[in-house]
């Protein structure tokens, strides 16, 4: 059984991904920190985590280039003499993000001409790789561009004026990028690493080679310290239950002087303009009419038996490590609904707009749950991304439904009442599953309050262990209702970064681990973010193989089948090892 803490709880993203690299803490300038008595240490090596975000985004760019090769071929495939075909073909440039059109060449005559290019000059294909060609970047109108080609089987060529946006998109200021010949061609913001050439680069700065292109990609990220010695809440707000909620007008009226801010039954979140957060604390906290009385404590981000997905072969080591394409053999997750609590859904993504139902925004009580940021996407993706449908990625639990639930903003900042919210709302829409790639080691009664809805209604809860390679455990993972999940590596390693304790239940695959990304993109993450989804996807098959299992059944299930990993037994690191997807579903099959 995992030790309850009734301490206090701010709650991190755990993501280190493209979108989220490193440690994705809430800082908000609205509020002050709150002093601990005592510091976690910092184990966590920065070089160390730099180097993976480098390799991280080294495999998105491939990925995106072999995304690139896979739509040039399919349009030099194609009949032109078809009037049809070339209408078809001149739409998919038009709805294409990343090419602005494309020229195909027999002998260098042309052949057929889509698109606009601004520079079809074959010439520059000074680059190879297999039978594709490249270019170097170059930049017209202030955009960054690339001339790519692939040779065809009958000697013919197809070359494709290609919009480098998305590569500067998504490394999002926590990189730079230099071509084949050193120059940099996307930098950060921060002057001091406006790089020209690679020459320039100080030492100590980690680096990743895009194989396919020769361009180096230098990481800048900020240096990562676990900030386990602060925690930031709303200032002038609490959050209060009571103890009978039909006492709950008259006491507010009793209470004039406190402003309701938001009302969520069972919770309130109350201010004072003339009180601090502590100030109020003190008054109310011994308040008999009160269950509880606390901070609003801030969140940030912490991320078929061979389908024919286009990076499930090439890319996702993840799933074959687990056994997963043996398990579909028996379940695909069917008539399981799957709840992230993240940053929301990208409603329109191709590898998820299919199965995605009505989902919550628990800012401001809508049903937007999109998401500008791209972690909750990635997280969906990995649970439970269509499968089998020749694009993209496979999902675990791939015939499951996802239910979006936006807990965190635009910027990965969210708080406890929020998250709160976002589960009674998850259970109350018929969640069977619940993943939650947050946590931060401050305990909060809101927090285990709707933690304990949840787990009273039969909800499986998996969350992630946190990314700051520290025992101390964090919240919601120390909580005995959950299933708390640590990363490991391709080689069945713990992942360097991955927290452990003896609150640790489960490890799965969580280093460079591919999925989806919003505005219809694939990156690599890496993160226990990443790995608790895995988790989520296999209770998702567990649930669906068998649905009359309890959720402490279905954790036995996945614990229990586990692939033991270090010492033997449960121990500290891996928690009682690695998922096994297939022996977890042949333990139960009738």
């Amino acid at each position: 059984m995992k030790t309850m803490f009734k301490s206090v709880l701010i709650i991190a993203f755990l993501g280190i991904g493209i979108a989220v690299i490193g440690r994705l803490f809430i800082d908000s300038n609205e509020q002050p920190p709150y002093a601990l008595e005592k510091d976690i240490p910092q184990t966590l090596d920065s070089r160390a985590m730099d180097q993976l975000l480098a390799e991280d985004l080294s495999i998105t760019t491939s990925m995106f280039l072999d995304q690139l090769s896979t739509q040039l071929n399919s349009w030099a495939e194609q009949d032109f003499s078809d009037t049809q075909l070339i209408e078809k073909s001149q739409l998919e440039i038009k709805e294409h993000p990343h090419i602005n059109g494309f020229i195909i060449f027999d002998n260098q005559n042309i052949e057929q001409e889509i698109g606009d290019i601004i520079n079809p000059d074959f010439s520059l294909l000074t680059h190879t790789h297999l039978k594709s060609e490249f270019s170097d970047p170059f930049s017209k109108d202030g955009k960054n561009y690339m001339l790519m080609g692939e040779k065809l089987s009958d000697n013919r060529k197809i070359l494709a004026e290609v919009d480098l946006s998305f590569i500067q998109s998504f490394v999002m200021g926590m990189a730079s990028v230099a071509d084949a010949n050193g120059s940099f061609f996307v930098s950060g913001d921060d002057p001091t690493v406006q790089w020209e050439t690679t020459n320039d680069v100080p030492n100590g700065f980690r680096s990743q080679t895009v194989p396919e292109l020769g361009w180096q990609i230098v990481v800048h990220s900020n240096e990562h310290k676990p900030e386990a010695n602060q925690k930031s809440y709303i200032e002038n707000q609490v959050v209060i239950k009571f103890k009978d909620h039909e006492k709950a007008t008259d006491w507010l009226q009793e209470h004039a002087e406190l402003q309701v801010v938001k009302e969520n039954l069972p919770y309130y979140v109350v201010s004072s303009p003339n009180e601090t957060t502590e100030q109020l604390l003190e008054r109310l906290q011994n308040d008999f009419s009160l269950a509880f009385t606390e901070p609003i404590y801030l969140f940030n981000k912490q991320g078929l038996t061979k389908p024919n997905d286009e990076f499930f072969e090439p890319y996702q080591w993840n799933l074959e490590q687990i056994n997963t394409s043996g398990g579909w053999d028996l379940s695909g997750g069917n008539n399981i609904t799957i709840a992230i609590l993240d940053t929301g859904v990208d409603p329109n993504h191709a590898d998820l707009k299919d199965k995605i139902k009505t989902g919550y925004n628990a800012f401001d009580e809508s049903d937007d749950f999109s998401d500008a940021h791209g972690h909750g996407t990635h997280v969906a993706g990995v649970a439970a991304a269509m499968t089998n449908n020749v694009t993209g990625i496979a999902g675990i639990s791939w015939n499951s439904t996802i239910l979006p639930v936006k807990v965190l903003n635009d910027e990965g900042e969210g708080s406890s009442y929020d998250v709160a919210k976002g589960i009674y709302w998850a259970v109350d829409q018929g969640a069977n599953v619940i993943n939650m790639s947050l946590g931060d080691y401050y305990d909060s009664e809101i927090l285990y309050d709707a933690i304990k809805y949840a787990y009273d209604r039969d909800v499986v809860i998996v969350v992630a262990s946190g990314n700051d390679n520290v025992e101390d455990p964090m919240y919601p993972a120390q909580y005995s209702e959950v299933l708390t999940v640590a990363a490991v590596d391709q080689n069945n390693n713990r992942a360097f970064f991955s927290n452990y304790g003896n609150h640790v239940d489960i490890s799965a695959p969580g280093e460079h681990i591919p999925s989806l990304f919003i505005n219809n993109e694939y990156t690599v993450m890496s993160g226990t973010s990443m790995a608790s989804p895995h988790v989520a996807g296999l209770a998702g098959l567990v649930r669906s193989l068998r649905p009359d299992l309890s959720n402490q059944e279905v954790y036995d299930v996945i614990t229990s089948s586990a692939d033991d990993l270090g010492t033997k037994g449960k121990d500290a690191y891996y928690g009682h090892g690695q998922i096994n997807i297939e022996k977890a579903l042949q333990s139960i099959s009738q």
